[in-house]
């Protein structure tokens, strides 16, 4: 594997100017991105990576899908960014587009605490709402529950949808029922226009 100042030296002689600018990947879903994207991430000059847990494309079976996948974004993709020289941070959940079947989202949160002293995890992510349903809002609050009881970080997602300001006054609802989850504590991510200013 090349160094990161062979990297950079590679990408000067193809540019012909230095990189000079560092930055953080607030949001990105490495375990779907091929090595190449890292070390194109590295040269452009990413010092770290934050990867919030999500769906896969498919519904998981079963929570020992999610045991492997909390693995590999604990274990696995720290080592990968590594190689280039970029720090790996990731957050821990069932996405809520898998929160319908209560059980399994059950599953997956009662693994969770096993994995939140990894070094890298940031917190309880991304949770939130898909189609505003009570079982996707149940499974929100026990994340959210996991989050109070470990004093984790939260990162939530608002839904993509028609109804999404619904959505997201429904979130900011359900967050006052948890006394101890401090607003500074908690990040609200794909805002909107029209939902900005009731987060």
């Amino acid at each position: 594997m090349p160094t990161r100042a062979e990297l950079e030296t590679l990408l000067n002689l193809k540019l012909g100017t230095p990189t000079g600018m560092n930055y953080i990947e607030p949001h990105g879903h490495m375990v779907s991105r091929t090595t190449d994207d890292y070390e194109r991430m590295a040269l452009a000059g990413c010092q770290a990576i934050c990867e919030p847990a999500f769906w896969a494309g498919f519904d998981r079976a079963s929570a020992d899908g999610f045991y492997d996948y909390f693995r590999q974004i604990t274990e696995y993709e720290p080592k990968r960014a590594a190689k280039f020289g970029i720090k790996h941070f990731c957050w821990l959940c069932i996405n809520p587009k898998e929160a319908e079947d209560t059980k399994l989202a059950e599953e997956v949160i009662a693994l969770i605490p096993q994995f939140i002293d990894k070094p890298g995890v940031l917190g309880i992510g991304e949770i939130g709402l898909n189609k505003n349903s009570r079982n996707e809002l149940k499974i929100f609050e026990q994340h959210v529950q996991v989050a109070q009881d470990y004093d984790q970080l939260v990162l939530i997602h608002t839904p993509h949808l028609e109804d999404k300001l619904k959505g997201t006054r429904l979130i900011v609802d359900a967050l006052k029922n948890f006394p101890k989850i401090q607003p500074e504590r908690v990040i609200i991510d794909h805002v909107e226009e029209h939902t900005i200013d009731h987060v």
